[in-house]
């Protein structure tokens, strides 16, 4: 039997159909009719603005910022389009384009050890056309429903009206794989990612359209492969992500072109990136199991290689942004200091070319090779876009490798300008001891955070179920809540997804905190329902108990008490000192995987009965990586844990529910004062840390927190709004005035602020330290203006190291100090 030849597509002229010939001639006319008329409509409109103009009487300032939006408009199209056509024209023929612009060269042309990697663009370019079968599946199966379902109901119908992925494929320009200083394990990747779409996606809302096209996505994706192991697959798992932003840009069409005007395109490019950093840019990663027996928590959140504290001091010689007729000017500066997805800024400071900030930042590094430290001067324009002053970014391992970069730093893209930074690398002790060592530098430096608290916040049992505003047979009925959980510690919250309908939600997410003291501060646990806005459950821990398990590390179940006896919360928390030395012992091997037969003792065991942790403290059965609810569910009823503070099971008041957030104060050791007893005055009680700096000869005061404090008179909510002043007595002029942050409605206050007075040791013993606890009122409230004060005779106190007291508050004009606790 004779196979059939394969049709070829005829692309002669002289075998095309009269027919279609006429068709052909018949579109073209029909297009270039179709563009006369669009070009008369939009003089027509340009005419007719002009008529209105003239004949309402309206400023011709508004047709000049017309002009200037059309202007800047056509001008930012014009340069886009332009980087679009390069972007593609590489993707189709990167040899070419590359011959026609020798500056636009990959990175395998510069470094010898990046290689290029085309067997890898040729299977992109086969597999590409299912790829996009797949991603349509994907947001119209799983995404689309998920989306409409979180939507309100007045927003109405959400479809994708189009999904197409275009012709051109993503590029990888080049491969580095290390294979140095890395472990046997492990195999380290990056990836130069280069993707420039002929996309276009559309959303319908309400029946309105909404949509991109041309999405270019531009950065390093470094993907790790870890554990290699003996069996097949070979390797266990894989993290993806982007060790910094990646540059990304896009058009929009349909109603979302509206956005495309000055303020508002760079706003929603920002929100864009913010989304693709919140997915896979550090600290977030992509993790891929491809062994059952990996411990997938451990590969979406390995511990931290460190934490850079980076003190931006000051700037010298900055551009003048803002210039006068005269020709002479200033700018508001300020600075964007950035580590991946992590960022802060400075202040603003008016009117200066030499603007000195000395404010201090930290970040949480976990992949120091490659990550850059990024610093982005700016100018503050109120109503305009921000200036760019210039920039600068370092390598972050370099500062690893030297400890501490104290250096001026001359910013890139700028004629002149300069900024001066220290920025010291610290390592994650595991030694509780080494918090006494570090403690007394860490309020002497740049920041008083001694320790980073690491929470693996994984699931939760056995939670209340919620009632429904609908009866049945003159009963309310009971539905599942929705809950997502509220951590804090101190004034920092972090709060998890939402998981819809379920009294045992998964999270399995990761949450950073930097601690000020671990002996003094309790991380609070607060577990609401989203749809009826309430709490279902509460708790808390302890960060002292962690100082004494064995390697600071707690991975159990910890009560939550609820209208359910046996809610539970399935959390695990490290704790690590931050110290510049560093210490072998202190690394950690992380056991991602766990054999069919592990040897007895090992990390992988199976789970073994409730214990004695090193603190002494009654230890729940471990389930199995990643699956609480693999133990029995009463076991959470059996927690003693000292970490586990105790709150009433009975239904709370909104008054309760206020205390409970901010948490009740821990009973002081040795001291006969009650956790529910507001001092010896009944006003409350203040704690503070008081320490004197040889090296800068002034006195370091911490205002840590009030407990109990006594709400003010008037204040409607039975709360208060308090702050302190602070006076270092004899002296009451404006040099001796403190003050701290306002915490509203609240009668636990946290502050954890810090002050200096420049004093020489012998002013000490004839200083007292006047603290006066004030309620934030309006100008005619009639609510109490002073809630307590305290008188620290300052000759009491040995100075010599970091003291941590509790004092109690009293009635204003009859203030007496009494410590109540030393440090511990």
């Amino acid at each position: 039997m004779a196979t059939p030849k394969p049709e070829t597509p005829t692309t002669s002229k002289s075998k095309e159909s009269p027919s279609h010939s006429q068709q052909r001639k018949a579109v073209v006319e029909d297009t270039l009719l179709l563009n006369v008329v669009q070009a008369y409509f939009k003089k027509a409109a340009v005419v007719l603005a002009v008529w209105a103009t003239g004949y309402f009487r309206f400023s011709p300032s508004w047709l000049l910022l017309g002009l200037v939006v059309y202007v800047w408009k056509e001008r930012h199209n014009a340069a886009k389009k332009n980087t679009i056509a390069i972007a593609q024209a590489i993707a189709r023929d990167e040899k070419g384009v590359i011959l026609a612009k020798v500056e636009d060269l990959p990175s395998w042309v510069y470094f010898p050890d990046v290689e290029r990697a085309e067997w890898v663009n040729k299977m992109i370019d086969q597999l590409w056309p299912y790829i996009g079968d797949y991603v349509r599946k994907l947001l119209q199966e799983s995404i689309e429903p998920q989306i409409r379902a979180s939507l309100p109901s007045s927003i109405g119908s959400f479809r994708f009206s189009k999904i197409e992925l275009g012709d051109i494929p993503p590029r990888i320009g080049g491969v580095k794989v290390y294979t140095s200083q890395v472990r046997r394990d492990e195999i380290y990747m990056d990836l130069e990612i280069n993707y420039a779409s002929d996309c276009n996606i559309s959303v319908q809302v309400k029946g309105m359209n909404f949509g991109i096209k041309n999405f270019i996505l531009r950065g390093t994706m470094r993907v790790i492969f870890r554990p290699l192991i003996n069996k097949t697959p070979l390797i266990g798992g894989m993290s993806v992500f982007f060790l910094n932003n990646p540059e990304v840009d896009f058009d929009l069409t349909s109603l979302a072109n509206a956005f495309d005007l000055p303020g508002l395109s760079d706003m929603l490019h920002s929100i864009v990136q913010e989304q693709i950093a919140a997915i896979m840019v550090l600290p977030n990663r992509i993790p891929i199991q491809m062994a059952s027996n990996v411990d997938v928590r451990k590969l979406k959140y390995p511990q931290p290689q460190g934490v850079l504290r980076v003190h931006v001091i000051e700037a010298r010689d900055l551009k003048k942004a803002d210039i006068g007729l005269t020709g002479k000017g200033k700018s508001d500066p300020y600075t964007i200091v950035t580590v991946g997805a992590q960022s802060f800024q400075t202040r603003v400071i008016d009117n200066t070319v030499s603007p000195v900030w000395d404010e201090a930042f930290e970040f949480v590094i976990d992949e120091r090779d490659g990550q850059f430290l990024n610093l982005v001067l700016r100018d503050k324009d109120p109503g305009n876009k921000d200036d760019e002053l210039g920039s600068i970014s370092v390598e972050i391992s370099s500062i690893f490798e030297k400890g501490t970069l104290d250096e001026w730093l001359t910013l890139d893209d700028v004629k002149k300008g300069m900024v001066h930074i220290r920025a010291v690398w610290l390592y994650l002790a595991n030694d509780p001891l080494e918090l006494d060592r570090v403690r007394d530098l860490a309020i002497d430096e740049d920041s008083i955070h001694s320790a980073l608290l690491i929470v693996n916040l994984d699931s939760a049992l056995d939670l209340p179920m919620i009632e429904k505003n609908q009866f049945v047979r003159g009963k309310k009925t009971l539905a599942e809540p929705s809950p997502s959980a509220v951590l804090t510690l101190g004034q920092t919250t972090h709060e998890s997804a939402v998981r819809a309908a379920t009294t045992e939600p998964r999270w399995e997410e990761n949450f950073r905190f930097f601690v000020a003291n671990p002996s003094l501060q309790t991380l609070e646990m607060e577990i609401r329902d989203t749809k009826t806005k309430k709490t279902i459950g509460v708790g808390a821990v302890r960060l002292k108990e962690l100082m004494n398990a064995e390697q600071m590390i707690l991975d159990q179940k910890f009560h939550i008490k609820s209208d359910e006896p046996n809610s539970c919360m399935y959390m695990t928390l490290v704790l690590r000192v931050l110290t510049p030395e560093s210490n072998p012992e202190w690394l950690e091997s992380e056991h991602l995987y766990k054999d069919d037969s592990p040897e007895e003792g090992s990390s992988v065991d199976t789970p073994t009965k409730a214990g004695t942790d090193k603190a002494g403290t009654s230890v729940d059965t471990v389930p199995t990586a990643g699956h609480p609810d693999s133990t029995d569910k009463t076991a959470g009823s059996d927690i003693k844990s000292e970490t586990i503070k105790s709150v009433s099971s009975s239904p709370a008041s909104e008054t309760e529910v206020r205390q409970r957030r901010t948490g009740p104060p821990p009973s002081a050791p040795g001291s006969s004062v009650s956790v529910g007893e507001a001092g010896r005055f009944g006003v409350g009680r203040i704690q503070l840390t008081f320490r004197y700096s040889l090296q800068r000869q002034c006195l370091v005061v911490v205002i840590h927190k009030i407990v109990d404090l006594k709400p003010a008179e008037g204040d409607s909510k039975g709360l208060a709004d308090p702050y302190i002043k602070m006076y270092l007595l004899p002296d009451r002029d404006s040099k001796s005035k403190r003050k701290t942050d306002v915490v509203k409605d609240n009668l636990n206050p946290v502050f954890d602020q810090t002050f200096e007075y420049g004093v020489s040791t012998a002013e000490l013993a004839n200083r007292t330290l006047e603290l006066t606890v004030k309620n934030e009122t309006g100008m005619f409230s009639s609510s109490q203006s002073v809630l307590g004060m305290a008188m620290v005779d300052l000759s009491t106190l040995d100075t010599s190291k970091a003291t941590t007291q509790w004092f109690d508050l009293a009635p204003e004009n009859s203030a007496k100090a009494t410590s109540l606790e030393s440090d511990v």
